[in-house]
């Protein structure tokens, strides 16, 4: 029963952090991933979007960081990569 809290936990934590990085980096592609079997301290973030323009990789991932700054307090890490769409 435990496990299927966590998980559903990390499901919504993790479209939590999705539509907003969509909304506040207007984000044309985002990838929210557990990299931590479930429980919610380890993350993947993909993002792709229009804003990271001619910025370089060092602020784009401030701008994840800063966008999500509430929702990684618990994560004890987290990946990112960011591109720019094509």
């Amino acid at each position: 029963m435990l496990r299927k809290v966590f998980f559903k936990f990390s499901q919504d934590i993790e479209k939590v952090m999705a539509d907003k990085l969509t909304q506040v980096l207007k984000a044309t592609k985002v990838e929210v991933i557990d990299t931590s079997g479930g429980c919610g301290s380890m993350y993947r973030l993909e993002i792709e979007s229009p804003e990271f323009q001619g910025k370089s990789k060092v602020k784009q991932h401030q701008m994840v960081v800063e966008a999500l700054k509430n929702e990684l307090v618990g994560a004890h890490g987290y990946t990112i990569k960011t591109n720019i769409p094509k």
